[in-house]
């Protein structure tokens, strides 16, 4: 998974950038994981950019920044692109990717690995 960290292109991020992130996390796990999950390999992957201070200032509720924005990048990938279920259909705490989830996930590995052979091959020629 840290390759996908090519994702953001050295940007900062925005809780848009990360909707990649989070469909690549709840995937790694087969599709469903806790929330707890999901913010502990996000903040592996991008520890770098979450180590601002300002990633770390509390917001709503005493919860850090980065939580913040990772949970609203999972509202916006339920909200506008419906790649992950409600918690009505889901439960409380547990993210799962859709149908058009799973597939949009399987899109970004297929990005990221093609991807990865490429600077593979540049690399060894």
């Amino acid at each position: 998974m840290e390759y996908a960290r090519r994702l953001l292109k050295g940007k900062k991020y925005t809780q848009d950038s990360l909707i990649p992130f989070v469909v690549l996390v709840i995937g790694s796990f087969g599709g469903v994981a806790e929330k707890r999950e999901v913010d502990e390999k996000m903040y592996k992957i991008l520890e770098e950019e979450f180590s601002d201070n300002i990633c770390h200032q509390t917001v709503a509720h005493d919860v850090p920044r980065w939580r913040h924005d990772i949970a609203w990048a999972k509202e916006r990938a339920k909200q506008i692109y419906s790649y992950v279920k409600s918690a009505e259909e889901s439960g409380r705490g547990i993210w799962e990717l859709t149908e058009k989830g799973k597939k949009y996930y399987d899109e970004l590995i297929n990005y990221l690995e093609s991807s990865t052979t490429v600077i593979r091959r540049k690399k060894n020629a």
